[in-house]
């Protein structure tokens, strides 16, 4: 699975999001949805069940892979477990976010999905046309423009 490109879409009065095809033709039944644990990101991140396996690991690899008797690596893992709602995708593609979730990311009604190699993000689609300036600079930086 590589999921790229980006949708506008509109959260329903229920916070219901409706998947774009391109996306849920990529996604099983279920998904884990989880807020973005970094500080600087304010969006939801959604996963395959194995894409948020792989990406748990993915965590603990760069700090040498998980250790079981490190109680950070624990609190770390429980944190990031327990923020992870599992949610089914229904018959008219929809995933209904959770309220405190859509808190957390600051999500109102106008949201961006964006395809992010293995998860999708959702963010506030205000929030992310002013972090696509960021992009735009960081971009040129990085291509030595």
């Amino acid at each position: 699975m590589y999921l790229t490109g980006s949708y506008d879409r509109n959260l329903d009065a229920k916070g219901r999001l409706s998947l774009p095809p391109a996306f849920r033709k990529q996604l099983d039944d279920q998904v884990r949805v989880l807020p973005a644990p970094e500080k600087e990101v304010d969006a939801l991140y959604v996963f395959t069940e194995d894409t948020f396996k792989a990406w748990l690991a993915s965590v603990f690899e760069a700090k040498g892979g998980y250790d079981p008797t490190n109680p950070q690596h624990r609190m770390v893992k429980e944190a990031l477990n327990g923020a992870a709602t599992t949610l089914e995708i229904d018959s008219a593609a929809r995933i209904s976010l959770p309220e405190a979730d859509r808190a957390k990311a600051h999500l109102d009604r106008e949201v961006r999905i964006v395809g992010n190699d293995d998860h999708l993000e959702v963010w506030d689609r205000a929030t992310h046309e002013a972090r696509k300036s960021a992009m735009t600079d960081v971009l040129a930086d990085f291509f030595g423009n």
